[in-house]
């Protein structure tokens, strides 16, 4: 399992051409796992503090919501993996006969649909912890929140590159109805993410 692998071994398999995978998606889910990281690092420095006594429930509920987010994103590191491997094993396909074609075509788009999915569940997990990490600023106290502002910018990271991969995957898609409906779900995500970006200026 890639989530697995000490930072040095994970670094040099991304930096390797050959396996294909771990790549980009697989680094933005890693890169929204530390932001999400570091806001949670942030939530535990409230506990027995002024602030965190000052908003109790606030603190207990990003808490929870954090550890949730941090499993899910954390599953997507392996899932993006699977995910890419999918759509290149569909292209070494035989594409000899009507059948073989035919066949590739169908494996092609199966992968496909992994291959924009999985960006997006990275890209709802980072905004999902954005919102309370922006409400968090002026409740944290002034030790953490430097962290914190850098988790927040990391995360920011995982939302353009995760919505950048899914909009590049789309063409992998060869029904209309389908890419209406991804293309849909990923604006939705970026009109989600220009408000809270906005937010912060």
């Amino acid at each position: 399992m890639l989530v697995d692998l000490s930072i040095s071994d994970f670094a040099k398999k991304v930096s390797t051409a050959k396996p294909v995978v771990p790549a980009g998606g697989c680094v933005i889910a890693l890169s929204g796992l530390m932001g999400i990281s570091l806001l949670e690092m942030s939530v535990d420095s409230a506990s027995g503090h002024p602030t965190g006594e000052k908003y109790p429930d606030f603190f207990k509920d990003t808490k929870i919501l954090l550890a949730k987010l941090h499993a899910e994103i954390s599953s997507c590191i392996e899932g993006d993996a699977v995910a890419y491997q999918g759509v290149l094993d569909a292209y070494k396909l035989p594409k000899d006969t009507p059948a073989e074609i035919s066949e590739r075509k169908a494996k092609i788009q199966a992968a496909a649909l992994s291959a924009i999915e999985v960006p997006l569940k990275i890209s709802g997990a980072c905004l999902a912890a954005l919102e309370p990490g922006i409400a968090m600023l002026p409740k944290v106290k002034h030790g953490v929140l430097g962290d914190l502002k850098i988790g927040l910018l990391v995360l920011k990271t995982g939302v353009e590159g995760s919505l950048a991969a899914a909009r590049i995957n789309l063409s992998l898609l060869h029904e209309n109805t389908l890419t209406e409906k991804f293309n849909a779900r990923i604006n939705e995500h970026q009109v989600r993410f220009d408000a809270l970006v906005a937010g912060l200026k």
